[in-house]
């Protein structure tokens, strides 16, 4: 093997970690074998000690990530709050990755690679961003604007576009929501925020839910059925007793008196369910105790003429023979 001539002066690094040499320092006989060149990045000899060097260092910053990861993980887990615990978990990933892209800094400069390119690099990156990312980096702020306004949080029933689904994570470019079909729905975090978005658990998950019921026209039997429908509703195990249910009288139909029971419940995602349910029950309870519940229909009422009578669109009588 061919040694090559000692190695050129040049720039010190700004990071200068030589871990090989501190140990060699007193051996001046045999520092001569860590200032091998093995191989030239360019103008830059790379010598045996520096790759040990670099070699460490890498390790190093592995180590000091997975430490750091740890440390955060328990904080994460230690949060009460959903949107808390998302939201520590992108920052815990965040700094783990800035520690290690910090620790392969400081190796490629002790190792002599210089890092000017970064400025040109950023700069295209830059461009890249203004010209074809511009989608997502629309996305990456609607998911800040998202995690400090609280407005959507993981487990929230919210409604999108007339698409009804549970919050099951909310990443850096998009949210996916899962709906009642099992069907994972993911939607882009810039149309979260330039959209109506219905939540229907925001602040509370307790939802009021409104029953239409339209009874025969006899107002004798009013009463009573105001009476059943408040029973009805009130024996649903998935209704709630505070506030209790309650029975409005809309409107007067055409052929029928409109009622409306007005009750409240606890998971809005069971909220067809329990509508269901509670029609089941009345259109059986109503059949047993003979309440009507008409369907629209029209009556034509044609007033009786008598045979003397004639039609004034019909023609002159005709004459007989």
């Amino acid at each position: 093997m061919k040694f090559s001539s000692p190695r050129p002066k040049r720039s010190p690094p700004i990071f200068s970690v030589s871990l090989v040499h501190h140990i060699s320092r007193h051996g001046d006989s045999r520092r001569f074998i860590w200032d091998v060149t093995v191989f030239h990045l360019g103008k830059t000899p790379v010598t045996l000690a520096g790759i040990i060097d670099f070699t460490l260092i890498i390790l190093f910053g592995f180590f000091f990530r997975y430490l750091l990861q740890k440390a955060l993980r328990s904080r994460v887990q230690s949060q009460s709050s959903p949107q808390t615990r998302h939201l520590m978990g992108l920052l815990s990933t965040l700094a783990s990755n800035l520690v290690l892209g910090l620790a392969v800094i400081i190796a490629l400069d002790n190792l002599g690679v210089r890092l000017s390119f970064l400025g040109g690099a950023l700069g295209v990156l830059g461009i890249g961003f203004g010209i074809g990312l511009q989608t997502l980096a629309s996305n990456m702020i609607g998911l800040i604007v998202i995690l400090l306004e609280k407005s959507i949080q993981v487990d929230d029933l919210i409604e999108v576009d007339g698409v009804l689904g549970t919050v099951v994570e909310i990443k850096a470019r998009s949210t996916t929501i899962m709906s009642r079909d099992n069907i994972a729905i993911i939607i882009p975090n810039s149309h979260l925020i330039a959209n109506k978005v219905i939540n229907w658990s925001h602040r509370d998950r307790k939802t009021r839910m409104h029953l239409k019921v339209g009874i025969g026209m006899d107002a004798s039997r009013l009463d009573q059925a105001v009476i059943l429908l408040k029973d009805i509703a009130g024996a649903h195990p998935e209704v709630l007793v505070d506030p209790a249910p309650e029975v409005w009288f809309s409107e007067f139909g055409n052929s029928s008196f409109n009622l409306e029971v007005v009750y409240w419940i606890e998971d809005g995602t069971r909220r067809h369910n329990v509508l269901s349910d509670l029609n089941f029950a009345i259109a059986r309870r109503f059949a047993n105790e003979g309440i009507d519940l008409p369907y629209p229909h029209t009556v034509v009422l044609l007033p009786e003429k008598s045979p003397d009578e004639r039609s004034p669109l019909a023609g002159p009588a005709r004459m007989g023979a």
